[in-house]
C-alpha cells in the first residue's frame, strides 16, 4: 500500500497555481489531521467532498488561524 504524501503549504500552493491541484488535493496533501478535520466538517454541515466544500474548509482554518492569533493562542 503506498503512503500518502504531504506537502508544505508553499509547494501546495505551487501545485494549485500551475494547475496540478485544487481546493480538495490541497486539503488532502496538508496533513492527516486536515483530512480527519475536513470529513468531520463536511459531515457536519452535510456537504459533499469536493473542491467547492474544500475552499469552505480552508477559509474555515483561516478564520480560526486569526481568531488564535487575535487571542494570542497561535
Amino acid at each position: 500500500m503506498a503512503e500518502h504524501q504531504y506537502y508544505s503549504e508553499e509547494v501546495l500552493i505551487e501545485k494549485m497555481e500551475r494547475g496540478e491541484y485544487g481546493w480538495l488535493d490541497y486539503v488532502n496533501h496538508f496533513s492527516p489531521e486536515w483530512q480527519e478535520e475536513y470529513a468531520r466538517y463536511c459531515k457536519e454541515h452535510s456537504l459533499m467532498a469536493g473542491n467547492e466544500s474544500a475552499a469552505e474548509f480552508v477559509h474555515y482554518k483561516d478564520e480560526q488561524l486569526e481568531a488564535a492569533m487575535e487571542n494570542g493562542d497561535a
